[in-house]
């Protein structure tokens, strides 16, 4: 299980990858927020791609955790103290307390992962695992990797760290 911020859905619903989330890590939460931003907000504006992250919520694999009074409060605090947007604090908060591993891709919440300790990925670094674990082929990864850097900015140090990484696993 991996808990998934909603930067994550939203570029693998639009590249129409968002069941490699569930490939390669099995059962996704993410908060409460992350749903109101993806799917609330997604419904209202007409948003490309919404309509997978529903599925992958019918179907189950993608869930909705409920935060416990502590969790909410912590989120709260971060929130207030740290800047953070209340999905990206949930989404640590969630990671912090259940000792799981976040998917996010802003730069500042990745900070505060790290303060936290809190280990994270990138959506970028999401889609290498699923290479690794063979649920892309290098070509599959390089087009993903593309479509990646054209729904979300992505610095060209990243493109080219994940692409020598596959190319040296693909030995």
């Amino acid at each position: 299980m991996i808990i998934a911020d909603a930067s994550v859905l939203i570029a693998l619903a639009k590249m129409r990858r968002l069941d490699l989330l569930n490939s390669a890590y099995g059962d996704v939460l993410i908060g409460p927020q992350v749903k109101a931003e993806t799917v609330d907000a997604g419904k209202r504006i007409s948003a490309s791609g919404v309509e997978r992250i529903e599925k992958a919520l019918d179907d189950g694999w993608l869930q909705v955790a409920r935060l416990s009074s502590k969790e909410k409060s912590t989120a709260r605090s971060i929130v207030s103290k740290g800047g953070l947007d209340a999905g990206e604090a949930e989404c640590l908060v969630l990671a912090s307390f259940r000792k799981l591993i976040v998917i996010l891709d802003d730069r500042a919440a990745r900070s505060f992962a790290e303060v936290m300790g809190v280990t994270y990925l990138g959506t970028a670094g999401m889609l290498f695992h699923a290479f690794v674990k063979k649920h892309l082929t290098l070509d599959e990864l390089e087009d993903a990797v593309e479509a990646l850097s054209q729904t979300i900015w992505l610095a060209p140090a990243v493109v080219a760290d994940v692409w020598k990484k596959a190319r040296e696993a693909d030995r």
